[in-house]
């Protein structure tokens, strides 16, 4: 009960820029889903509405993943590697919920399974992106030491760039190197 009081609370102190990037995330890939996938909106049967289910809850989860992204307080920002989520989620959404295909890559009693295990997935990548920030946010928090040597940041801080003193003088570059005449 305790992780789940610590995800809501996370959630609860987004601005809305965040809430509204979760919604376009989650609408656009909503979108992408049905139309890749051709999931019927109207009059589906018993066996395709767990399909739609299952892309409603990854979908919405997929916004909510990417809009973490977003507006992270210094220390918890985002990382190329953190981008696999949301790609393997629609990705591995895709695979369960295709309609389209004649011979889809996944069958039978397999696919409702990839749902779920997608869904916990992202639910997975959410919480761990929401306790990243708990965790740098959180004063009495111990540092925990980790650190991705491998990853970039996603988004670099204008105070990061804007770092440089643009106050000191260039230094001169040595002769005969311009145009490469000495």
């Amino acid at each position: 009960m305790q992780p789940l009081r610590r995800l809501t609370a996370g959630l609860r102190r987004w601005p809305a820029a965040r809430w509204g990037t979760a919604l376009v995330g989650a609408v656009l890939s909503a979108g992408l889903l049905v139309l890749a996938s051709a999931l019927p909106l109207a009059g589906a049967d018993a066996a395709t509405l767990w399909s739609i289910a299952a892309v409603a809850a990854g979908s919405a989860l997929i916004g909510l993943v990417i809009a973490s992204y977003l507006r992270t307080p210094i220390g918890a920002d985002a990382t190329l590697c953190d981008l696999r989520w949301p790609v393997l989620g629609l990705l591995a959404l895709h695979a369960a919920t295709d309609l389209r295909s004649a011979e889809p890559f996944l069958v039978g009693a397999v696919r409702p399974v990839v749902a779920i295990a997608t869904i916990a997935l992202l639910l997975w990548a959410l919480r761990e992106r929401l306790e990243s920030e708990r965790r740098v946010t959180d004063a009495d928090a111990e540092a925990s030491g980790e650190a991705c040597t491998t990853c970039r940041p996603l988004f670099t801080r204008a105070s990061a760039r804007n770092s440089h003193d643009h106050t000191a003088a260039p230094t001169p570059a040595p002769s005969g190197s311009v145009g490469g005449k000495a």
